[in-house]
């Protein structure tokens, strides 16, 4: 049995565990709301579907809570949302980062969340 957390260069599970990243190129359009560069340790507990409506939440609105996260099953999970685009990404990585803790994550767990849109 492998250890959950491997890093990419220990040697002897080189077999099993490669450092190839999987790369797609998707061309950019004006509806394109936010990019979650994220992790497998949060997309392994966090569907699709669940991150990006997490995320779209919380840059559209400022609030990491409410529909989202009760939609995501993080019911409680809130924190203060500042005005700034700077602050709901932080909030939105921020709750996304803790809703795969809370779906019981063993990997490493890494969130970037990148606003695309012009907001006020």
């Amino acid at each position: 049995m492998l250890p959950r957390s491997v890093g990419a260069g220990d040697r002897m599970l080189r077999p099993e565990v490669i450092a190839e990243p999987e790369i797609t190129v998707t061309d950019r359009t004006p509806e394109d709301q936010c990019l979650i560069l994220a992790s497998d340790g949060m997309w392994d507990a966090v569907p699709n579907e669940i991150a990006c409506s997490v995320a779209r939440q919380c840059l559209q609105d400022g609030n990491p809570g409410g529909d989202a996260a009760a939609a995501a099953g993080g019911e409680g999970a809130t924190a203060a949302a500042g005005p700034e685009p700077e602050a709901r990404c932080s909030n939105a990585a921020s709750l996304l980062v803790r809703l795969a803790f809370g779906r019981d994550s063993w990997d490493n767990i890494s969130v970037v969340v990148i606003d695309l849109q012009q907001r006020e």
